[in-house]
């Protein structure tokens, strides 16, 4: 059995509301903190990349484009309410999973954990982009080698994850650091943008006199509207992220609701800001083509102060994983402590309250993926399964309504807001499988079925390794961890 820790000292009087003396992680994400956190997990590349899919998307239409980067910051609204009275009904972290698990099946809740931990593209993703636009600069006139990106990348991956560990408090002033710097860096397209528009506005005066303009709106169908509106959704991505930490937030009741909207407008106001700037600037035909849009509007706005928009594209994604490790992290240290996961994944450090190792299980398998490199189609495989949670999700809330009706609620979504979202994810789910069905998706279902596989003789079927006790407390010892004090909901 692993060692259990009888005696803790100096514990933080926030580790919970009510019992002081439980070993538990601290709650240190306050309202402006968790605003930080959440708008520093949204805010990524996207907001440089995105903008030229969307455009092409709404038939090269300003007006539609611009209405469709609102109507995103509105769902993604809607989705947030729907989280709010999740976390705040159920005051345990683990976002989805948790929410699955009770809402349908354990069976459910474990395939969440099982892809974030032992899949993760998106975090792959977010460091090689980072590690690319960094040395680009390097090789003026060539390609920098591949085997120099995956070394740049693993590098900033383990020096977060190592702060990550060391305090969650230095996490967070890290996190504050890279969204005050994403802020600053899109305040620096829009002053550039008005400069700009002020010397020359023959293009600002052509793109919205003419931005609803006939032959554009006409040409549009209703499927490329929703193809527009599932790019747009990505950039939205991370709205729920202080569900996944909501033992660690202060006063989450309050908390958690407040810092959610706050952030989702703030984020909305961000892109439909920084998507007017690129109008200003850039031509229908200069939005076209090229897919990284903030690149020509950085050479022709700013000219010699064109490098500051790789500079950002490095700290919005760096932040984004920042933020992930902060907040997504914790998942399977979530699942681990009920039993899904191993053991030694829902411990915490003894003096810290921190979950090491599940934070270093995390950065071991990103650092796999981002050493394979080739896995830019699992993330396209893989993207109709994450909107297939989040419609899950949407309908826990009806479902849980029903089924724990002694749950607290202090606050509570109007009925008609989780049937829409559950309806539109739904959405998102379907159409890719219609419109791009590609044998690729059975890989996604191979994936899931290896995992359920695992869970029936593991978890269900309590299937021990030979030598798993003695590896755990071995592990223990390396991590100078402990077994967490939690309770179910």
């Amino acid at each position: 059995k692993p060692y259990i820790l009888q005696h803790q000292t100096n514990m933080d009087p926030n580790i919970t509301e009510n019992d002081t003396n439980k070993f538990a992680t601290k709650r240190s994400i306050g309202t402006l903190s968790g605003i930080i956190v959440s708008s520093g997990m949204i805010i990524g590349s996207g907001i440089f990349i995105s903008p030229h899919g969307v455009f092409a998307a709404a038939n090269c239409s300003v007006g539609i484009t611009l209405v469709i980067w609102i109507l995103g910051g509105v769902v993604a609204m809607l989705s947030t309410l729907c989280y709010c009275e999740l976390a705040t009904s159920i005051l345990e972290s683990g976002g989805d999973y948790i929410y699955l698990t009770y809402a349908y099946s354990p069976v459910l809740g474990f395939l969440l954990p099982w892809m974030y931990t032992f899949l993760p593209c998106a975090d792959s993703i977010l460091m090689l982009t980072f590690a690319r636009y960094a040395i680009e600069p390097f090789f003026v006139g060539s390609k920098p080698p591949e085997e120099s990106i995956k070394l740049l990348a693993i590098c900033l991956l383990l020096l977060i994850t190592a702060l990550n560990v060391i305090s969650t408090r230095v996490a967070i002033r890290l996190q504050v650091a890279f969204t005050w710097s994403k802020y600053i860096a899109i305040g620096v397209v829009v002053v550039a943008s008005a400069v700009f528009c002020i010397r020359d506005p023959a293009i600002a005066s052509h793109n919205f006199s003419t931005a609803f303009n006939g032959p554009t709106i006409n040409g549009n169908t209703a499927l490329m509207l929703t193809t527009a509106f599932y790019q747009v959704m990505w950039s939205y991505e991370g709205w729920n992220s202080l569900c996944y930490v909501t033992e660690e937030v202060e006063n989450p009741g309050k908390t958690i609701p407040k810092a959610s909207v706050l952030t989702v407008a703030v984020v909305t106001l961000a892109y439909f800001i920084i998507n007017c700037a690129y109008f200003l600037v850039l031509s229908a035909d200069e939005m076209i083509s090229s897919k990284i849009v903030a690149l020509p509007f950085a050479l022709k706005a700013m000219g010699g102060a064109s490098w500051i928009v790789p500079l950002a594209v490095c700290l919005c994604t760096a932040g984004s994983y920042s933020a992930g490790v902060l907040t997504t992290g914790r998942l399977s240290y979530v699942a681990a402590r009920r039993g899904h996961l191993p053991q030694v994944l829902g411990m915490l450090h003894i003096q810290s309250h921190i979950p090491c190792p599940a934070l270093v299980i995390n950065c071991l398998f990103v650092v796999v993926l981002i050493s394979i490199g080739q896995f830019d189609t699992l993330i396209d495989t893989f993207g109709f399964v994450t909107w297939t949670f989040k419609a899950l999700s949407s309908l826990s809330v009806l479902i849980l309504r029903k089924r724990m009706t002694h749950l607290k609620r202090p606050y509570k979504v109007p009925t008609f807001i989780p049937a829409f979202m559950f309806i539109l994810s739904s959405t998102f789910v379907v159409l890719p499988l219609i419109n791009q069905p590609h044998f690729l998706y059975f890989y996604a279902i191979f994936f899931f079925a290896f995992g359920l596989l695992l869970y029936f003789l593991f978890v269900h079927n309590k299937y021990v390794i030979p030598g798993s006790a003695q590896a755990t407390c071995t592990l223990q010892k390396l991590f100078q961890v402990a077994p967490c004090e939690w309770e179910k909901t």
